[in-house]
Parts: C-alpha cells; structure tokens; sequence
C-alpha cells in the first residue's frame, strides 16, 4: 500500500487555487456534477438526514458533488448519523420503566450507575460488576470510530476547518470584477 497524501480531484485543486496541468494527470476521469440536490437515501436515521439536508446543497452549489460522490456523501452522514445515536445511547439513555430518555454524565455512564436503578440494586456486592471500562463500553467504543470515520469524510469533501482553509472562492466583488478593472486598480 503506497503512503503519502490522497489525491485531490480536479475540481478541488481548481477551488484552491492550486490546479497546475504540467502536474494534474491527462486521463483523469471527470464524473457529471450532481445539477440539483438529491433527496436523503433512504433508511438513514435522522441526524443523518439532517447533514444530508445541510451538505448536499452547499456541495452542490460549488459542484463538489459528482456522481461518484454521492456514496461518501451517504457514508459521511451515516457515520455522523451513527456518532449522534451512541452519544444519545451515553448521555440519554431510554428508562425501561417509562421509556422515556434521561439524563446521564459520562461519569455516571462509566460507572455503570443507571438513573433508574433502585438502592435495592446498588448494594455492594452488585457495585462490582457495573463499572464500565472507558476504552471497551461499547456505545463509547462506537462513537469513538464514528468520530474517526466522519472527520475523514469531512477532510475528503474540504469541509473540516484546517481543509477548508485551503480553499480559495472568489468572493462577490472578485467573481463580478473586470479584468481590465483589476489591471487598473491594482486588485
């Protein structure tokens, strides 16, 4: 497996700033630009419905998104979609009494004390085994890797800070501004 950075397609170079032929590749393929939002895919939970609805339209109005985008774009929102359920899974878990969500601390999460549980089932000898380990619970092991996979998605698609800083677009004055006008005034 080679190392080094991934590369960029064209158009993000272009949008940087940074687009040079002697260096980009002759053959390189140029999927369609996706010319309208596409709706949500379907099966995807609401907070992932919820970035779609928020990226998609913002990707496509500076023709980031392709044809072949579209199923990292899914991947991104599914991995945010999966963060957002393991957090609510940490910090509002379900009572099986009401099964309505309550309130938890990551504290209270790790030690294994849930709101719900009675004094009844806190003596000693059941306080052993509730503690939850913070690199193995589960619902933190999982949006833990959500994390990870969302962030890298986010670099892909130039939309972290670090990557966007990168990105040069011409703001309203400069996309409207003559040539010749720039030439005179120095801009």
């Amino acid at each position: 497996m080679a190392g080094g950075r991934p590369r960029k397609p064209r158009q993000a170079k272009i949008i940087q700033g940074t687009f040079r032929k002697d260096r980009n590749p002759g053959r390189e393929p140029t999927p369609p630009v996706v010319p309208q939002v596409p709706k949500p895919p379907a099966g995807m939970n609401r907070w992932a419905r919820r970035l779609w609805k928020e990226m998609a339209p913002d990707l496509v109005e500076q023709d980031l998104l392709t044809t072949l985008d579209l199923a990292a774009l899914y991947l991104c929102c599914e991995a945010y979609g999966d963060y957002e359920e393991a957090k609510q899974a940490i910090f509002r878990p379900m009572d099986p009494k009401t099964g309505k969500r309550v309130r938890r601390s990551l504290a209270q999460y790790l030690s294994g004390i849930d709101p719900w549980m009675s004094i009844e089932m806190l003596s000693p000898l059941n306080l052993m085994g509730l503690r939850r380990n913070s690199q193995t619970a589960p619902e933190l092991a999982e949006r833990n890797r959500a994390w990870t996979v969302f962030k890298a998605y986010m670099t892909e698609f130039g939309l972290s800070p670090a990557s966007r800083n990168r990105i040069h677009l011409p703001g309203p004055k400069e996309a409207g501004q003559d040539p010749m006008e720039k030439l005179i005034h120095g801009a």
